[in-house]
């Protein structure tokens, strides 16, 4: 009984240890970068409430968990955003 409840505290303690490190490497900053001609923005200052005035092509979501995409205003009016996650890697 003992063996078994100091490997149940064991495996806890290492799940909350990789847990904490995930917080602390998304400490709000940019984990990648955006391609060329792409602008990087928080995924908090992008909202849908603009949706009938442009189009948004590609993937908006944040994939790797960093609050980051990248954006590009495209179409002769700039009317259409292409979107995608930030996974250029940084210098």
């Amino acid at each position: 009984m003992k063996k078994k409840l100091i490997i149940i505290l064991l495996v806890t303690f290492i799940l909350a240890l990789g847990t904490v490190t995930l917080v602390v490497a998304s400490d709000g900053q940019p984990q990648g970068g955006c391609p060329n001609s792409f602008q990087l923005h928080s995924v908090m200052d992008h909202n849908h409430e603009h949706e009938g005035q442009h189009h948004h092509v590609g993937n908006d979501k944040d994939l790797n968990g960093d609050g980051w995409i990248c954006g590009k205003h495209v179409g002769k009016d700039g009317s259409v955003h292409v979107h995608i996650d930030n996974n250029i890697p940084l210098p």
